[in-house]
């Protein structure tokens, strides 16, 4: 009807319905609010059931999503810069603070994962076991103690809705919350430089747009670009929280999850080389407009 405002209402599962995710939720609310990209969160609560789930009400964002989220690199750097540097770091309760990597940063998480993975997996145990120590490594040197910024959990091209106009709204706001390191950033460079859905394989073009702006928009060195793609890496380490989550829901979705981070880890060492060519070029590249403007 006319003037009736469209909604969208998210229906969290039990198993991830907290009252620090509430409260996740709506801290980072009131940072955004007004923000030209965000849509504000107009009510949240549990609903009244025997496992009661986290429901969020926020206003319907039309528009569709890309096909190819390559095209929304540009974009997503905005966003990304904006929420650099959104927070005032002072007053961040420290339970708010974590990210898909705060899992791998402390022990037994390997080894909870090996026991949930089910069938035959060896390769991607072996995978895990070859990239776990420098995975984590990245993880650290990007980590800031004292510091923080909000955090989106899930940031990638898909997740920019436009509606023709050239300015995108972000959705699915489901995981946000703190981090201490480019979270966000590591994760999109997986999801935003590969040459499709379901593929691995990263565009060389896409790739070094996407490095040379780590630096141009978030100041973090060509040097760390690999840390960067290091830390994003994590999220594709199938812990075992996540896999008997995916039990639950349908055992069919646990093989086909499975199969789907092994052939990201196929990929991974090309994938990684060519990240460290492209820093490396654009370094060069760099050096030789300074020496000349010099």
């Amino acid at each position: 009807m006319a003037g009736e405002q469209r909604l969208s209402v998210k229906v969290h599962c039990a198993e991830r319905s907290s009252g620090p995710e509430l409260q996740r939720i709506r801290s980072v609310d009131a940072e955004l609010r007004g923000t030209a990209w965000y849509p504000p969160v107009i009510d949240i609560g549990f609903d009244g059931g025997k496992r009661p789930r986290l429901v969020v009400v926020r206003p319907f964002v039309p528009g569709e999503p890309a096909d190819d989220a390559r095209r929304h690199i540009d974009p997503l750097f905005s966003v990304l810069a904006d929420l650099a540097g959104s927070v005032d770091r002072t007053e961040i309760d420290q339970a708010l603070i974590a990210d898909y990597a705060s899992p791998w940063l402390t022990p037994g998480e390997r080894e909870l994962t090996v026991e949930a993975l089910a069938g035959d997996r060896r390769g991607l145990v072996r995978a895990m076991d070859d990239h776990l120590d420098d995975l984590r490594a990245s993880a650290l040197r990007l980590t800031r103690p004292g510091e923080a910024m909000i955090y989106h959990g899930d940031l990638h091209g898909r997740n920019l809705l436009t509606d023709g106009s050239g300015s995108p709204t972000v959705i699915d706001w489901d995981e946000t919350g703190y981090s201490q390191r480019p979270a966000d950033a590591g994760k999109a460079l997986w999801l935003s430089c590969r040459r499709g859905r379901g593929d691995f394989e990263l565009d060389p073009s896409a790739a070094r747009r996407f490095v040379e702006q780590l630096w141009t928009r978030l100041g973090i060195p060509l040097a760390q670009a690999g840390d960067v793609a290091n830390l994003g890496a994590i999220w594709f380490l199938p812990r075992s929280d996540h896999v008997a989550l995916l039990a639950q829901r349908d055992v069919e979705l646990v093989p086909w999850y499975l199969d789907w981070v092994s052939r990201f880890w196929s990929r991974f060492e090309a994938n990684v080389e060519l990240l460290r060519r492209t820093a490396e070029e654009l370094d060069a590249r760099g050096s030789s407009v300074e020496g000349e403007r010099s």
